[in-house]
């Protein structure tokens, strides 16, 4: 039977689901008029999966501030709900059709994890790209086949720091990534940007940025294809060239090009960018 969280298991049980990688909703009763089933202060945790923490009474409120946890933890969006236990219709409330006397307003907030930036490649740009989006406030990982690339020293904000020989790329590097990553690809040789972005498409990345030229790019997708990997996956994930289209020339200039790319797709804004993965494969796919 569930049970009412102490603050301490209620911190706890966020931080355990937000360190995955995972969204929760915390409802919590912010408003008491009169008489309800519980009191200011009571609160539950509500996962994307319908996984609940904690206990508000149970019964129609409790399902109800339930389903509207997963409402708002699919779009992202904070909400107040209110919640009549008069036994009448009251504007703006919802009916629960108890008679307990009063009205309750619960706020349902999105608690999100912090977003975490996968670099591979932490030479000449991957450096000021790993400086910059940790300054933004991304958790940084940082992998590179020179050991030397990825020391404390260069990267002490880096929550993960891994050095990954060439011939290790496909069983090491699934191990970095965590649901929901956001990967970019600045090293640089092309057999080793292949290999790395064809092992990150098979992972559970959000998206794969890749630096380099149009024809890199093309020549990818192709590569990509004939080898099996599926389309859509190629579609929804990969990125390239990365960045925004700006005239970037420095180190500095790309990874704020990236930046910015990076801060647009997560916001929901628009932004002109270099991105033609789209547009090769509906080349691709008008020429069969």
């Amino acid at each position: 039977m569930p049970k009412n969280l102490t603050d301490e298991e209620f911190i706890h049980f966020a931080k355990e689901k937000l360190s995955k990688g995972n969204k929760v909703a915390a409802a919590v009763v912010v408003r008491k008029e009169g008489s309800g089933p519980r009191d200011v202060g009571s609160k539950i945790l509500v996962c994307e999966s319908g996984e609940v923490y904690g206990t508000l009474g149970g019964g129609f409120f409790e399902r109800h501030v339930v389903q509207e946890a997963l409402k708002a933890l699919a779009e992202g969006k904070p909400r107040i709900v209110r919640y009549s236990f008069t036994g009448r219709p009251i504007e703006g409330a919802v009916d629960t059709g108890l008679i307990c006397g009063g009205i309750l307003e619960v706020f349902i907030d999105v608690l999100k994890p912090t977003q975490r930036v996968v670099i591979f490649g932490t030479g000449r740009v991957g450096k000021p790209l790993g400086d910059l989006l940790n300054f933004l406030g991304f958790k940084i990982v940082v992998a590179d086949p020179n050991a030397e690339l990825v020391s404390s020293d260069s990267f002490p904000y880096a929550v993960m720091r891994v050095h990954i020989p060439v011939e290790q790329i496909e069983e090491k590097l699934p191990e970095l990534i965590v649901e929901g990553d956001i990967a970019f690809i600045t090293h640089g040789e092309i057999e080793i940007d292949y290999r790395v972005l064809k092992t990150l498409l098979r992972t559970g990345v959000k998206l794969v940025g890749l630096l380099g030229s149009k024809r890199k790019i093309t020549e990818f997708v192709k590569r990509l294809l004939q080898e099996g990997v599926d389309e859509e996956v190629i579609r929804k994930k990969f990125r390239g060239p990365v960045g925004a289209d700006i005239p970037a020339d420095t180190p500095e200039e790309i990874a704020v090009s990236i930046a910015a790319e990076l801060i647009t797709l997560l916001k929901g804004g628009y932004l002109k960018t270099l991105n033609i993965v789209e547009e090769v494969l509906n080349q691709l796919e008008a020429s069969r």
